[in-house]
């Protein structure tokens, strides 16, 4: 091509730039290319590019790479000296669009309602004591014969159960015949003759035959006055009884009672007429209903329950009384609304109570932790007595995430009570060094008593769970030694002996719990409490039988399964 054409195609071009800087130029700055943009947006004071991590905002590097503690790519940052960044409160963490993404942070508003109070009680199908009737001698005799002679048989109202020879039975029927002989001249003298082997509850066609046959039976058959199942036999052949003496029990189980525990710290969120959803462990798929009929006033000092009993139609006598039983006890109770958030969002370890509220300015996405005070528990949701107000965003999903880049950012968080001290900061404790320097020294450990990244948050439950379960059978059987060796997983404190452990492990179980709950876990984990350690206390096991952690061989068997996770 000449030099004439190329100034001609050079005059075109400029004509265009110039016709689309008149028309759309305006009065608009010259564009960036993205080198001029990146160096503009994303450069600290001294002119270079800032480089952080997608997940992890608080890594601050000069040159790209790779996240020191995750090993992502890292990214151009954003602008963090801005006036809305500043805005901020002090233990405000923020995360980059892609961090936001990638974490599945969601958030839930704070609302205001009536707490339901939801409770899952461990139960036990008795015997109706209402449907119970001790079938008794009402007269002295020995006993010939026994037509009904083991336990579980099941007999109708007005069935033989057994022969009696009494010589007070033989008095009254000579009394009967010789009346019966006069009974036009004397009738009522009659009648109270007959009157009286009836209130012996022996039936009229006995009697009726006493009376056409003229004869006295030396044995007389007694019959059950009520229908249902014998529960208890008192006698044997050739027995002697006295009047009084108690013959056979008898248990009707068209309906049954479901008697359930109800610890001390529900108790008093549960009324009578609340319903109760309930299973019965021998009969799955079948779920039945009943209304709380029946609060014992009295606390059971040794497991700190109170019975709560419902009444249930047995049909079919499918419920044996002795089978275990679950159930769902719904309380509802009218009064002012209170603010309630969903269970997901609180995260506690020991007294303290955090949850991270969604403090996001325009283009600026950021949450902050904040110590709330807890109310009762009501369902999926939790009643806060104080620390939010209506309509604030509290994170109810990625909750474990946020709180570890939180930790790691040395902020207000689960673990951290002193933000801005170092004391805690989870990055100065990943293996022992700074990931925050390029040098990667070796730092000094600040803090023994730390559970890296919110317990382990970089690692899944599938490698915490099975070390966590070893922590917690060690503690059932009081291997103090072995259970040292676990816990390193979780912490790094230095403990003295098998108590102190035992409270440390309280902490990791309320916090492996709440992420289990949170993420789910491939496999089958139950959730167990103990009313009696520390005030009451959980732990997570693979079996649902209790093999108590907290006082192992002194109380193997104290608590109960309150929950099955998955």
């Amino acid at each position: 091509m000449n030099t004439k054409n190329i100034l001609i195609y050079s005059a075109f071009i400029l004509g265009g730039l110039l016709l689309g800087y008149l028309f759309f130029g305006g009065g608009s700055a010259e564009p960036q290319s993205l080198d001029e943009h990146i160096s503009e947006t994303h450069t600290n004071e001294k002119g270079e590019i800032v480089y952080t991590c997608s997940m992890h905002p608080q890594i601050r590097e000069s040159e790209p790479g790779n996240c020191p503690i995750c090993g992502m790519e890292l990214i151009p940052a954003d602008d963090m000296n801005s006036d809305e960044s500043q805005s901020l409160g002090e233990n405000a963490i923020q995360f980059s669009e892609a961090a936001l993404a990638l974490a599945e942070i969601e958030t839930t508003p704070v609302r205001t309602g009536i707490p339901v109070m939801e409770a899952r009680l461990p139960g036990k199908v008795v015997v109706n004591q209402n449907l119970v009737s001790n079938v008794t001698a009402h007269f002295p005799g020995r006993v010939r014969e026994l037509y009904v002679d083991y336990i579980g048989d099941y007999v109708r109202k007005g069935q033989k159960l057994a022969s009696i020879y009494s010589p007070e039975l033989i008095t009254a029927q000579r009394e009967l015949l010789e009346t019966a002989r006069f009974k036009e001249q004397n009738p009522k003298l009659y009648e109270a003759a007959r009157r009286k082997l009836l209130l012996w509850e022996f039936p009229a066609e006995t009697i009726n035959q006493i009376e056409r046959s003229g004869e006295v039976m030396e044995e007389l058959d007694f019959f059950s006055p009520v229908s249902g199942y014998v529960s208890q036999i008192d006698i044997s052949r050739e027995d002697h009884i006295n009047e009084g003496s108690m013959l056979y029990r008898v248990a009707d189980l068209s309906k049954v009672w479901v008697e359930f525990e109800a610890f001390e710290s529900t108790v008093s969120q549960l009324e009578r007429g609340d319903e109760v959803n309930f299973t019965v462990s021998s009969l799955p798929g079948n779920t039945f209903t009943g209304k709380v009929n029946f609060i014992e006033p009295f606390l059971d000092e040794s497991s700190r329950t109170v019975n709560v009993r419902i009444t249930a139609d047995n049909d079919q006598n499918r419920m044996k009384p002795g089978m275990f039983a679950e159930g769902i006890i719904t309380s509802k109770k009218e009064g002012q609304p209170q603010l309630l958030v969903p269970r997901s969002a609180v995260l506690w370890t020991g007294s303290r109570s955090i949850v991270f509220v969604d403090v996001s300015t325009s283009g600026t996405p950021a949450f902050e932790a904040r110590e709330v005070t807890l109310g009762i528990r009501a369902g999926n949701e939790y009643v806060i007595e104080a620390g939010l107000e209506v309509g604030e965003e509290v994170v109810t999903n990625g909750t474990f995430k946020v709180d570890a880049a939180a930790q790691l950012s040395d902020k207000l968080s689960m673990m951290n009570r002193e933000p801005g001290t170092g004391a805690n900061r989870g990055a100065h404790d990943h293996g022992g060094m700074d990931m925050n320097s390029n040098e990667m020294e070796p730092m000094e450990d600040h803090s023994q008593h730390q559970m890296s990244g919110s317990l382990q948050a970089d690692k899944g439950l599938s490698v915490l769970i099975p070390e966590y379960l070893k922590l917690k059978e060690a503690l059932t059987k009081d291997d103090f030694d072995a259970a040292q060796d676990y816990i390193t997983t979780f912490s790094k404190e230095e403990f003295g002996d098998i108590e102190e452990l035992r409270a440390e492990f309280k902490v990791i179980s309320g916090m492996l719990t709440e992420r289990v709950e949170e993420e789910g876990y491939d496999g089958t984990l139950y959730k167990q409490y103990c009313p009696m350690y520390d005030g009451g206390s959980t732990w997570i096991s693979d079996k649902e039988s209790i093999t108590n952690p907290f006082y192992g061989s002194k109380m193997h068997n104290c608590g109960e399964t309150v929950e099955r996770l998955n």
